[in-house]
Formats: structure tokens, sequence, C-alpha cells
């Protein structure tokens, strides 16, 4: 059934189609007996016949319809026609916050007056067990007198009763604004999914620009799961301290680190301001920010690679992060790598990455200060790793800059040299050689005088026939002789055969993570997806790639 104007859905009257998501496309209509206009929600027709997601469809209204917020577009009506379910909502004039934000930054009251609300409403929604799971500039609707609604809870599923309303092999959300336990398709998730993604757009509007952003859905997703944000000052210097604290908080990679409530993180905000005495932003700050990020992706020369510049975020391991003392070791580390000039500190909340000019020091002991100054109102916490530094940089101050480069490393294990480390290995696989063969030669030997000595006591047969019974040296040869394999299959499972075997599985695990870190939506059909200009994933049409591959073809 296709749905335009001039349709009749029950007493509903369709005028016009506002707005198309993933699932679902959104029309304004007129009821005539109330004599007022609604939005109808209609699920896409590839979605009808899918029973499970008619019943989150179904449930969707019974959610948001005891919702009852002057912040959050309420639900009037759910009902079918000819097979066709709908969701009758109560219709809202005005334009998104995505669309007004099209227009250029927003002044700083504006922006905490619209946040404020939202923020009101969203805790409202969580005080009542539900989740909104995709919280984003174009599900947030500012009416002619500029008063905020939150819209769109099609994504919604009651927190408290712990279950999923969504397929497992999916991840609904959008990729510059999902939260990193949504990115990885954790199923229990809470309130703070949520505010991380409230806490991207507070971001974006103070800041200019969202945090993450690449090519593909993938690469945006990653940057969620395991990139440091850009620390907001050193993208927008105008940002006080106080203010970034409040937007890294939120967009803590741990839930635990953030704010346990989105009216909360709006309290520290305005608190923030009035501390800092922050009343106004710049109103181009789009642009500076677009040129600080310029300058901090990494510069491309001819023959393909990358050169760093300062403050580039670095490109960690798409796996997932270890668990267990050894992750908690290895995201308390400090490293500081002298030819790079780079500084890169770890903590279990966050990342901070310094530039250090080493061009005119006479030694690393100054490393530890200039630390404490570039760092100290980023991560106050990490003021004592600066002190070990310095510490430490006291062992080189004969250093002349020119010698071979230096790696130091403190609250983890120093990285070896990739020669010396080589080095050792072969070192090793040498000496569980010669263990295994001395081994193998005292066995022989010892074996071979405890059998002369048997044979010389109590003669040793020519027909083999043993009357007095089986020779006491049997024994050990046999209990001797089983070690003496088990010490052979052990070598070749670390140094033979058995270790390219092994290290062939743990490669296939590797590939599998990888493939299971990150999960899309599988589209229901072969099509071609594109990233727009919102963050949002569409379908390219047919006649559109179908004009393509001529133009490419001729």
């Amino acid at each position: 059934m296709t749905i335009s104007a001039g349709h009749q859905l029950g007493p509903y009257l369709v005028q016009e189609q506002v707005g198309k998501g993933g699932m679902a496309t959104v029309f304004k209509a007129y009821h005539a007996r109330l004599d007022r206009n609604v939005a109808i929600k209609v699920i896409h027709p590839a979605y009808k016949d899918d029973v499970g997601f008619t019943a989150r469809f179904e449930r969707e209204a019974q959610i948001v319809a005891k919702l009852e917020h002057p912040g959050i577009v309420p639900v009037y009506d759910y009902a079918e026609d000819d097979g066709q379910p709908y969701l009758v909502m109560k219709y809202v004039e005005g334009q998104t916050l995505r669309r007004l934000l099209s227009g250029g930054p927003l002044p700083l009251a504006e922006i905490s007056r619209i946040m404020t609300a939202v923020a009101d409403a969203l805790t409202y929604a969580h005080k009542q067990g539900v989740l909104h799971r995709d919280i984003k500039p174009s599900n947030i609707i500012l009416t002619a007198d500029g008063t905020p609604y939150l819209t769109d809870f099609g994504l919604a599923r009651i927190a408290q009763a712990g279950e999923s309303t969504m397929s497992t092999d999916m991840i609904l959300g959008t990729p510059q604004y999902i939260s990193p336990e949504q990115a990885q398709g954790e199923r229990n998730l809470d309130a703070r999914t949520d505010i991380y993604s409230l806490g991207i757009i507070l971001y974006e509007m103070v800041v200019g620009r969202v945090p993450f952003s690449a090519d593909t859905p993938y690469a945006i997703v990653h940057s969620h799961i395991y990139t440091a944000p850009p620390q907001p000052s050193e993208v927008n210097p105008e940002i006080p301290a106080a203010v970034e604290q409040v937007l890294l908080k939120a967009l803590a990679k741990d839930p635990a680190d953030r704010y346990a409530s989105a009216a909360e993180m709006m309290r520290d905000f305005q608190e923030a301001l009035a501390a800092s005495g922050l009343r106004a932003l710049n109103p181009h700050r789009d642009k500076v920010a677009q040129e600080s990020l310029a300058k901090q992706q990494p510069a491309t020369v001819p023959d393909g690679n990358t050169i760093s510049k300062p403050m580039v975020p670095s490109i960690p391991s798409p796996l997932p992060p270890e668990s267990g003392a050894q992750d908690k070791a290895r995201r308390r580390s400090v490293s500081v790598d002298i030819p790079n000039r780079r500084i890169e500190v770890n903590t279990p909340s966050r990342k901070v990455e310094a530039h250090i000019d080493f061009s005119d020091l006479k030694g690393l002991g100054k490393i530890g200060k200039q630390i404490e100054e570039q760092i100290e109102r980023n991560a106050p916490k990490l003021e004592e790793f600066g002190k070990r530094i310095e510490k430490w940089g006291e062992q080189f101050e004969d250093w002349d800059g020119e010698s071979k480069p230096r790696t130091i490393r403190i609250g983890g294990p120093a990285p070896a040299d990739p020669e010396e480390s080589i080095r050792r290995r072969i070192e090793k696989r040498f000496k569980k050689r010669e263990e295994l063969r001395g081994h193998a030669i005292s066995y022989l030997m010892v074996n071979l005088m405890l059998w002369i000595f048997w044979a010389f006591t109590n003669g040793f047969p020519a027909d083999f026939q043993f009357d007095g019974g089986m020779p006491w040296p049997l024994w050990v040869t046999l209990g001797w002789g089983i070690g003496l394999i088990a010490n052979v299959m052990e070598y070749n499972s670390k140094y033979g055969s058995g270790a390219a075997k092994r290290e062939a599985e743990i490669q296939a695990e590797i590939d599998r993570a990888r493939e299971q870190s990150l999960v899309y939506e599988k589209p229901k059909r072969e099509s071609r997806m594109r990233l727009t200009d919102d963050g949002e994933i569409e379908t390219v049409p047919d006649d559109e790639v179908s004009q393509a591959i001529k133009r490419k073809r001729s």
C-alpha cells in the first residue's frame, strides 16, 4: 500500500510527507472530528511482514504513550489500516535542531536553554524506565516560539525489564551520536548511553563540530569506541577548563565515569559557565573548529604514507580493550616517545596527548615539568606521572639529542627495541633446543648405563626371555621416556610446526573478533548506502545508482 497526500488512514486524512527515517515514514494528517493536525508514523512496507518488528513498533506506542512531559511529543493513537500499522502523535509545527544548526552556531544562552529543557525531558523518561537510544539533533524539534520537543522514541525499551526490543544482529543508532557500548552491541544498556549522545550534541553546539567525523560509518563508530575525543580547548581555545571538564565527563568511554543523569550534566554545565565567567562564544566557531581539526589530521606525503602532526589522536587496535589487571595497568601507562616529540597519557577515563618541543632541551629532566604545564587542566590526577618522568629524566641529563632514540614508559612494561626483542626470542629458542638436546643425551646415557649394569649383574638372555620378570631398568626407561616425549611435544608446540598452527588459530580469532566488534544492521535487500550530512545512513535510489554506473562505463 502506497501512502500519499489524500490517502485516508482511518479517521485521518494524509496531507503531506514530513519526514523519512531508516524504519518509518512520517506524514502530516488531519483529524476532521477533532479538528486538529497530527503526525502519523508508518513503518516501511519491507518491515510490515516482520512479526518481530511489528511487535516492537506496537510496544513503542505502549511505552511512549505512558510518558507525559511537556518536552516529549505525546502519542495519541495506534491502529492498522489494511494490515499497515501506524502510530499517531501530536503534530509539532517547527524545525529540527539539525536544520537550525545548519544555519550556523547558536548563542551560548540559547544552547543552555534548549539543552536544559531536553535534558529535563530525557531525565523524566529515564525515571520512567524508558531509554531513547537515538538522541540526535534531528530528533529534537523546536516550535516557532523556541520550545524544544524530544521526539521519536522508536528505539526505546523498558530498561528496568532488562529485555531488548531489538534483534541481536543489528545496532540501532546514528554513527555520529552513538555511544561506545551501544556501538559494540551491548544489550544491557542504561540511561548513560543517552547521556553520551546528548553530550555529543552539547559538544557540537559549544565547540562547533562533532568530536568524531569520517567518510564511513565504520570509521566514526570505531572512533567512538577506541579514540579519545579531541580536547575542546585545543579545537576552540576560547572554551574554559571548567566547561571542558563537563564535556569530557559526558563523553567518557566508560559509562561509570559519565554523569548519572542528563539534568545533572546540564547543572554542571551552567555552574561551569558561571564559574568561568563565559557569557558568549565566537559566532564563527564552526569554521574555527573545522580549521583546527584539519590541522590535527595526519598529513599525506607523496609516497602515500602519512606523517604525524601535534595532537593527532592515535588509532588503537580494532580489537576490544583487554580486561582485568593487565588492561588497567596499560591504561594507566605514560609513554614518552622522544623522536616523535609526543607525550601520551592513558587513564581509565580518558587519553591525553601533549606536544612537547625537545629542540632546545639539554636533557630529559625538564620533560616532567612541561607535561605538568600542558595536561594539568585536562587531567589533574596525572600530575604524579609528570613527576615520575622528571625523575626518570635525571638519568639522561647528558643526552645530546642525536644519539639513539629512547622510549620511556612509566606504569607499564617498557617497549623493547625490535632487534633486541628478535634476538632474545631466537636466543630463547636455541636455549630450549639445547635443553632438549641435553635431556635426550642424558636419557640415552643414563639408560644405557642402567641396562649395562643390569646385564652384568643378571645376565642378558640371548632369546630375550626373562624368567625373573621384567627387568627393573625398563621402568626407568618408560617413565623417563614419557617425560622426554612430553618435552619434545612442548618444544614442537612453541617453536616447531605447532607454533605455526597456533599463530594461524590466533589470527583467525583476531579476525573473528574484529568482525564481531562492530556489527551493523544488515540491509533487508541488496542496495547501496551512503552517509548524509546529518549523520544518517540512507539508501541510494536505484536510478541514481544506474546513472553512476553508466557514467563510469562511459
